[in-house]
């Protein structure tokens, strides 16, 4: 039993890490069988505010029966070779392991910046196996990821014609009004959010906590719009905000900052910069934040970035308080008639019986509680919907469908 990872086999222009681990499995069944195949393969999202990521930031890994370690060494050397964009700053990386459990590395990588250098002690204390540059980071990460509490499913079809077919928004409604909640992050601001518009054989791709909802509604999908139906199911770490629970606060790191909002300035191209009482936070105009303007108390989450004084934060999510102080003129104490100004200041005037009084006014504090997600075309991979809430470790009960492999 073998666990292998891959990474950084694509780039922002074309080409994507979990084709690389298709073929390889295609291969791998073709030539040996479906049953040394052990689970699910993973796709996990590494930490998202690394500066030099890949388009998609995943890594993948799967596990395997195999006579001899090289038999899996060779088999990811010839995917990554064969299916692999090799331009700029790519650097596709493979690692060959025939342990899984060193769990800590998989928080360490999803929370925090690894250095090629360190990974590589690792590797070598730990007697895995590694081919290949930057990536192999990632690849380690996959292996050794632990998706024991909570995990979900995503379908990736692929396809190599170009230009892609089009896919209509109302088969995408319709799909997913009958697979909700255990399909999530079909459609967002009217637009469909499962077909990639990149340079990449990925045709579309369905997220969800159960993979037969996956399977009904690619099946259904790839009859409607007469598309092959080449596709691989993955047990990933999408929407499980697992980069949340480890804060390191350093730069490229998750973080929360919380406290009373000073300030709130519109800045170049429409984005806010909210200065709270324990930090700056930036709020994309992209995001769809709208009301923070109003804002009095913030509880906001996102990526540490450093800032002129301290790290600052880039807001992925949160919660706000807004608020606002009503002032109004209280009743006569004489006659009861509505009181108003007299122009001068602390005295006011009946307007029916004339009498002016110094009584103060009435001051109500108005308070109102929002909770801020980004729009479902601004959502970042590991960011949790509300609609998974309660739904966590569901995926743990399922098991693998005869087509997760087609």
């Amino acid at each position: 039993m073998v666990w292998v990872g891959i990474d950084d086999t694509d780039t922002y222009d074309k080409g994507c890490t979990t084709y690389v681990m298709y073929n390889m499995l295609k291969e791998f069944i073709k030539t040996r069988s479906e049953e040394r195949v052990v689970g699910y393969p993973r796709l996990i999202r590494l930490n998202p505010n690394i500066p030099f990521k890949t388009r998609g930031n995943a890594a993948v890994s799967v596990g395997l029966n195999v006579d001899d370690i090289r038999e899996a060494v060779e088999l990811a050397e010839w995917a990554v070779n064969a299916y692999s964009s090799r331009v700029g700053k790519t650097s596709p990386g493979i690692v060959v392991s025939t342990t899984n459990s060193e769990h800590w590395i998989y928080w360490k990588a999803i929370s925090d910046v690894i250095p090629i250098d360190v990974a590589l002690r690792w590797m070598r204390r730990l007697g895995v196996v590694h081919r290949g540059g930057r990536g192999v980071i990632g690849a380690l990460a996959s292996v050794m990821a632990d998706l024991s509490t909570d995990s979900t499913f995503e379908l990736l079809a692929y396809g190599e014609s170009t230009p892609k077919p089009n896919i209509p928004t109302g088969i995408v409604e319709t799909l997913d009004s009958s697979t909700a909640p255990l399909t999530f992050e079909n459609i967002g601001d009217g637009y469909t959010l499962i077909q990639p518009h990149g340079n990449d054989p990925v045709v579309f791709g369905v997220r969800g906590d159960s993979p037969y909802h996956l399977l009904h509604f690619a099946t259904v999908l790839t009859s409607e719009v007469d598309v092959e139906p080449r596709w691989l199911i993955y047990l990933t770490n999408q929407a499980t905000e697992h980069h949340m629970k480890h804060i390191a606060n350093k730069p490229y790191t998750p973080g929360y900052i919380e406290g009373n909002v000073g300030s709130v300035t519109v800045i170049s191209g429409g984005n806010l910069e909210i200065k709270a009482s324990s930090g700056v936070v930036f709020s994309y105009r992209h995001y769809g934040f709208k009301r923070l303007d109003k804002a009095t108390y913030l509880l906001a989450y996102g990526g540490l970035r450093p800032g002129p004084k301290d790290l600052d934060l880039y807001m992925e999510g949160g919660v706000a308080l807004l608020g606002k102080v009503d002032v109004n003129n209280p009743k006569c104490p004489r006659c009861g008639g509505n009181l108003e100004s007299t122009g001068r200041v602390g005295l006011l005037r009946c307007t029916r019986c004339g009498l002016v009084t110094g009584v103060p006014r009435l001051l109500g504090y108005v308070g109102e509680v929002i909770l801020e997600e980004p729009r479902g075309s601004e959502v970042r991979h590991l960011h949790k919907p509300l609609g998974r809430v309660s739904l966590e470790g569901l995926a743990n009960v399922f098991n693998r469908p005869s087509l997760w492999i087609v």
